[in-house]
């Protein structure tokens, strides 16, 4: 039959919109959150950004605030327009000379400058700006000495230009009374940063609990549809899909989603604005610089697109290599007791090391390709950082750039390569989830139980209970897999408060008639009626609650004995206690420590076979059925215990229509119609006796079974 699940293999695409749709059908019912986080997305990119900006200005305008002298009378009306912004950008010192920072030239090429130089527009010497510097004595003197020297000129407004080259003939101390205007400024502008670095921690810190919030709601949700989806499945989705791995979609799978989402959606989106302002801003503070920068892109562009594909080679090798390893594993783990009889330990040992080193060889493929991915980067950051420093080096001797853009590139270089390095581990948490989510999206996508219109025939909303149990089958034909029928025009009949065996080989079809009486399988031909009614028209819930069934493997819950025989129905003292009684279950909880309040442990291994069958019948008879399956029920019972259950047996069928399925032939004797099959058809039908004369199949069967026990 088909699986769902044929290998744990890698998507096909690193990226599946259906993917990111279905995440986002959960994300987007808390906008609210969604977007807040990125408000805080928007103001952490704000500031990353701004940072290197801001220090580019403090170390131009208040730290190293040298400039050229404009002498306004000197243009003409042949100047660049980058010239005519140079003007505007200017401070005028008095009517015909302006003072020009350096960074504000990066508009104009070397000629450009040394054209103006020439034509006496701007000065040969560099200056630096001095404004409102606090003066004492000894600093008087001091200036009115360098005035007289020609290396510091007074202005207007109590500015001065000091030539760049001169500096030393003022102390430290002289220098800072100097500077004290743009300390300040300076001082102002490192508060400024501090409050934004400040800003973007608060920022950062509310995005990180808006994100986890976010997520944790939208995969709680998801957790619950996908519950309630597998839940609603049909009996069939079960057989062919190992529970295990269902399991793993409601687990493992959904946080690999919840991680691509807030380690790689939101950042992402981060990293794009970060990405595409640092792109703009160097673009168009200087083009120049700019280009000299993007030299490493096409290289750095082709080593994340080898690397993409790589990766995706190395990941799917990976997830078949572990498909494989689980496969053995699982294999190994639930046949160790064939192994150890056949003293196959060694051989599996063997298979096992070819298994685990094939996923050892995998797995170092895959870091090979990641360790030289990441140093790649790191490599094409500093050749970048070079080639800033290198160029802009060349320019700042050339004065068409100021200390404080190449500064600034320097910081804006580190923080454009900082996600692409990271991208190595997004990318793997990127295919991740999306082989995660291709899961998911396989068990959505599985069709669920067909329900009836409830509201179309309301006579058939009926109480509970209310089933005489009168069963027929019509020309049934059923298959778990299409073309391979395990039902071949069954019809028979049970009447109303009557006991019908089933016997056959295994394989013949006895569990089938069983799973399709309670509706728990939809038939491919035929009808079955109950009580004259069509199956297929009574609400599975209402047809399931007249009907119990004890199986030969009985599952309790890790709940209290009481909640495993209530199984939610309403508590009856009067009723649990009569039950009890009548299946001897009641000799069994009064040597527990705890009676019915006794914990059971997973599957309740801490009780025998026979025990666990008590259970079950008392489970069957509390919620008093019309119809009674028993499914082998007796087949793993001690004759101790048989004896109790056998006389529990006679008091249970009384009063309903029961079904019965056994291997030991003598339980089934008193039945008073024994349906023989044989690969699905129905060989003989009849009471004992009447299958005994006949001689045929059921006879074969009895008399081997007797042959055998003596």
């Amino acid at each position: 039959m088909s699986n769902y699940y044929p290998e744990e293999n890698s998507p096909d695409s690193f990226f599946n919109k259906d993917v990111v749709k279905l995440l986002f059908k959960y994300i987007l019912r808390y906008r609210g959150h969604l977007y807040l986080a990125f408000l805080f997305v928007s103001i952490i990119s704000t500031a990353t950004l701004t940072v290197p900006f801001l220090s580019r200005i403090t170390i131009d305008r208040f730290i190293v605030k040298s400039g050229y002298l404009v002498r306004h009378d000197k243009t003409n009306v042949e100047q660049s327009r980058d010239f005519e912004k140079l003007l505007s950008k200017s401070m005028v010192l008095k009517d015909d000379t302006l003072f020009a920072f350096k960074n504000d030239l990066s508009g104009l090429s070397a000629d450009e400058i040394r054209k103006l130089t020439s034509e006496g527009t701007l000065s040969e010497s560099t200056f630096t700006l001095i404004e409102s510097p606090a003066f004492d004595n000894k600093l008087e003197i001091k200036i009115s000495e360098a005035l007289s020297k020609g290396i510091l000129r007074a202005f207007p407004n109590n500015r001065y230009l000091l030539k760049d080259n001169s500096s030393s003939f003022f102390t430290v101390s002289e220098t800072a009374l100097l500077r004290i205007h743009d300390i300040r400024q300076t001082g102002f502008m490192v508060l400024f940063i501090l409050g934004l670095f400040i800003l973007q921690f608060a920022a950062s810190y509310f995005q990180i609990i808006t994100l986890m919030k976010l997520s944790q709601y939208a995969m709680r949700d998801l957790r619950t549809d996908l519950f309630v989806h597998i839940t609603s499945l049909e009996l069939s989705f079960f057989d062919k899909n190992p529970i295990g791995k269902l399991v793993n979609r409601i687990t493992n799978d959904i946080e690999s989603l919840n991680e691509l989402f807030s380690t790689v959606l939101v950042t992402l989106v981060q990293d794009v604005l970060i990405l595409t302002g640092i792109t703009i801003i160097m673009f168009f503070t200087d083009h120049h610089l700019a280009l000299v920068v993007s030299i490493s892109f096409p290289a750095l562009f082709t080593v994340m697109l080898l690397f993409r594909i790589k990766a995706r080679q190395a990941y799917r090798v990976i997830r078949t290599r572990i498909a494989d390893l689980n496969s053995f594993l699982n294999e190994n783990i639930s046949n160790i007791r064939i192994i150890q009889v056949f003293v196959q330990e060694l051989r599996q040992f063997n298979k096992f090391k070819l298994i685990n080193s094939l996923v050892y060889q995998a797995n170092l493929r895959q870091v090979i390709i990641y360790a030289i991915f990441r140093p790649l980067i790191d490599f094409f950051k500093w050749f970048t950082i070079g080639l800033v420093i290198y160029f802009g080096t060349t320019f700042f001797l050339e004065g068409t750039i100021s200390y404080g853009l190449i500064v600034m590139f320097l910081a804006y270089i580190n923080s454009f390569f900082e996600p692409i390095g990271d991208l190595a581990e997004k990318f793997d948490i990127l295919q991740s989830a999306t082989a995660a989510g291709e899961k998911i999206l396989t068990v959505l996508n599985a069709p669920c139980r067909k329900e009836p219109v409830l509201h179309s025939k309301p006579d058939l909303l009926l109480p509970e209970n209310s089933l005489h149990g009168e069963i027929v089958f019509d020309d049934v034909w059923f298959c778990y897999t299409p073309g391979e029928w395990v039902l071949k025009g069954v019809s028979f009949s049970v009447p109303a408060r009557s006991t019908m065996a089933i016997v056959g080989e295994t394989g013949s079809g006895k569990s089938t008639i069983i799973n399709l009486i309670s509706g728990l399988y939809p038939i491919s031909k035929g009808r079955i009626l109950i009580d004259g009614t069509d199956i297929t028209e009574i609400p599975p819930g209402q047809l399931r609650s007249n009907i119990a069934t004890v199986m030969q493997d009985v599952f309790l819950f890790s709940r209290t004995i009481r909640e495993n025989i209530i199984m939610g129905k309403g508590w009856d003292e009067h009723r649990f206690q009569q039950v009890t009684t009548i299946t001897h279950a009641s000799k069994f909880l009064q040597r527990l420590p705890d009676g019915a309040d006794q914990k059971v442990m997973e599957r309740g291994v801490t009780f025998s076979a026979g025990e666990r069958q008590l259970l079950a019948f008392t489970r069957a008879l509390y919620f008093n059925p019309s119809i009674l399956i028993l499914d082998e029920a007796t087949s793993n019972i001690d004759t101790e215990t048989e004896a109790l259950i056998q006389d529990a047996i006679s008091q249970l069928i009384k009063g309903r229509t029961s079904i019965v399925i056994a291997h030991r032939l003598s339980t089934i004797r008193s039945a008073e119609k024994i349906l023989v099959l044989n690969k699905g058809q129905i060989a003989e039908f009849g009471d004992h006796d009447t299958l005994m004369e006949l001689k045929g199949l059921y006879y074969e069967f009895f008399r081997l079974q007797f042959e055998k026990t003596g």
